[in-house]
């Protein structure tokens, strides 16, 4: 992104994706797949502000963001542990603000309290997280890629941190995970969510015509971007 644009902000660009599982019972984030190759420290903190902030904008009132890792661990032989546990501590100090962290967790005590529960890992988020918070783009991608094709039942991808909502998507993406992630920009968009309430409550936007349900039970405010019908000529 050309640094001209004037898109960027005083924080770190990133990527998330908006998923839904089989196995889980609510949508959950994962952050960063598509943008960050091999982010630092800071960029994770970036990275993390922007998921939180995006899942509060989907409704969700205090986020739980778990840091992904091989171990539940921390392992100086294992960088990954090392930030997990920084961006932890980042966040009881309010360095990262509006949700939960916790890391180094695993995958398994990630997503299930079960898990965790036989780990003995006491923790808030472990079991429940609503943010999947991946090391590096190589894992986010796999990561992405295996629940897409194996699990998932829908998917919508944002870049975040910029002035404007910007859509990155797969190339193999389908129609439905497209207009997906129109709609999850509109909820995002700060312009939208400050100024069209009224408009929003009945169904449309200025960026289209949406169809909007009430809280879900597990949390999020959810948007189905309906196209436009061919006017007749």
């Amino acid at each position: 992104m050309a640094r001209d644009a004037g898109l960027r902000t005083g924080r770190r660009v990133s990527h998330a994706f908006v998923m839904s599982a089989h196995a889980y019972p609510k949508l959950f984030l994962l952050t960063d797949a598509a943008v960050n190759i091999a982010p630092s420290l800071q960029e994770k903190a970036d990275i993390a502000q922007n998921a939180i902030d995006l899942a509060r904008a989907l409704g969700v009132e205090r986020p739980k963001a778990a840091v992904l890792c091989a171990t539940e661990s921390v392992n100086p032989s294992m960088p990954a542990t090392l930030d997990a546990a920084a961006l932890s501590k980042m966040a009881d100090r309010g360095q990262i603000r509006g949700g939960d962290i916790d890391g180094p967790l695993a995958f398994d005590n990630a997503i299930s309290r079960q898990a965790a529960e036989q780990k003995g890992i006491r923790s808030c988020v472990a079991g429940d997280a609503d943010i999947l918070l991946v090391p590096d783009i190589e894992a986010g991608n796999m990561l992405y890629k295996e629940l897409t094709w194996m699990a998932a039942r829908g998917a919508a991808g944002l870049v975040l941190g910029t002035r404007v909502p910007v859509l990155l998507t797969s190339r193999s993406d389908t129609v439905q995970a497209r207009v997906d992630s129109c709609a999850l920009a509109v909820l995002y968009c700060p312009r939208a969510g400050k100024g069209s309430a009224a408009a929003r409550a009945a169904g449309t936007n200025k960026c289209g015509r949406l169809v909007l349900s009430p809280a879900r039970p597990d949390g999020y405010a959810y948007a189905t971007a309906r196209p436009r019908k061919a006017r007749a000529q």
